[in-house]
């Protein structure tokens, strides 16, 4: 999950081909191919992040095991607007207590990405160092930081 334009939909096709594709806005939900990495399979939905479909998460997020929520790094104008929705997938009970979440913090390969410390800031969360939450710096176009993500996730499953 995240805001439209965080590279959700980049990612999950990196993820099942290796390749880089641009796309259009996600415009309803759909189950990826599974995928494996560091020989754990995982499946995904791709839920789309403009505002408009942003209702159907509570459709989907119940059901899940893990919760990878991608935020877009260089776009400052926009992370309170990220902050807000993770904090109402979290606070209204969407997603359970017990669901580990990894927050990816995509395209640090940027020169405008803000630090770690600036997002926290920004999305009004101090401390992502939890025993279910954890931040990630990673970027979706030069292929690093994601398989963390998924290797702590893993250890919840």
């Amino acid at each position: 999950m995240g805001l439209d334009n965080a590279g959700k939909t980049t990612l999950l096709h990196r993820l099942r081909t290796g390749q880089i594709r641009n796309y259009p806005p996600t415009d309803r939900p759909s189950l990826t191919e599974k995928f494996t990495i560091s020989g754990i399979t995982f499946s995904a939905w791709d839920l789309g992040g403009h505002e408009a479909v942003r209702h159907l998460w509570s459709d989907y997020a119940p059901e899940c095991k893990a919760l990878l929520f991608l935020i877009d790094a260089s776009d400052v104008e926009r992370l309170e607007e990220a902050g807000y929705e993770l904090d109402a997938l979290i606070a209204e009970g969407i997603i359970g207590a017990d669901i580990p979440i990894a927050i990816l913090l995509n395209k640090c390969d940027l020169p405008s990405a803000r630090p770690s410390a600036d997002v926290c800031d920004k999305i009004q969360y101090k401390d992502f160092r939890t025993e279910t939450m954890r931040i990630f710096r990673i970027s979706v176009l030069k292929g690093e930081g994601y398989q963390e993500a998924f290797q702590w996730i893993a250890t919840f499953l």
